[in-house]
């Protein structure tokens, strides 16, 4: 199964799995619930956080939602984060509507367990929208998940892919403050009635 949303910020996971029926598939799952921001001084990205609200997981395939939750110990630990722990130079303000992609070093926060990521972006400006999308390899089991299970599942992979779409907007106060084509406090783009409204597309491999 694959989501396409291209309209709000949201990040997730994608696991390969054997389903008996049904064969390889991907377990797809997101969450909207996404607020963080970043700080950025000229052309330096000064520090960056994500923070993710696991209990908002929807998946590909509802009935395995409860599974995700169960396995992410969301009851205890309903977040993940990321945190940036160095500066990054992006060499040259982004330009309007042209892409441009930044490696920040930071630790990322699962089930408490904390561990040294690079987190490789790509983004793209548009006005005083950042929108910022990409992927991260994990071994989700170093993070004490214990993989679902389920009569029809074959087996899941250890690991996968952290993924992330991010819409950041200009702080309104910087702004005012005539920041001009500096970037300035970012912070992430929130339209809850838009979420509400985003169909899942739910597509069985």
């Amino acid at each position: 199964g694959d989501f396409e949303d291209f309209s709000s910020s949201w990040v997730g996971f994608r696991v390969a799995e054997v389903l008996n029926p049904g064969g390889e598939v991907d377990a797809v799952g997101r969450t909207p619930l996404v607020s963080g921001g970043l700080e950025a001084s000229g052309t330096v990205i000064e520090s960056a956080t994500i923070e993710a609200d696991l209990t908002g997981i929807a998946s590909d395939r509802s009935r395995r939602d409860p599974a995700i939750q169960r396995a992410l110990g969301t009851s205890e630990f309903p977040t993940a984060t990321f945190a940036s722990t160095d500066p990054v130079d992006l060499g040259a303000l982004p330009v309007d509507g042209e892409p441009f992609s930044a490696s920040v070093p930071g630790t990322i926060t699962i089930r408490g367990v904390s561990q040294d990521v690079t987190l490789e972006l790509q983004g793209q400006r548009a006005g005083d929208v950042v929108v910022v999308v990409g992927t991260l390899p994990l071994d989700f089991t170093s993070f004490d998940v214990t993989m679902p299970t389920a009569p029809i599942v074959v087996s899941v992979e250890d690991s996968g892919d952290l993924e992330w779409q991010l819409f950041l907007t200009r702080d309104a106060a910087m702004a005012d403050d005539g920041a001009g084509d500096e970037m300035a406090d970012d912070d992430m783009a929130t339209d809850e009635e838009a979420v509400a409204d985003d169909d899942m597309a739910d597509e069985d491999t």
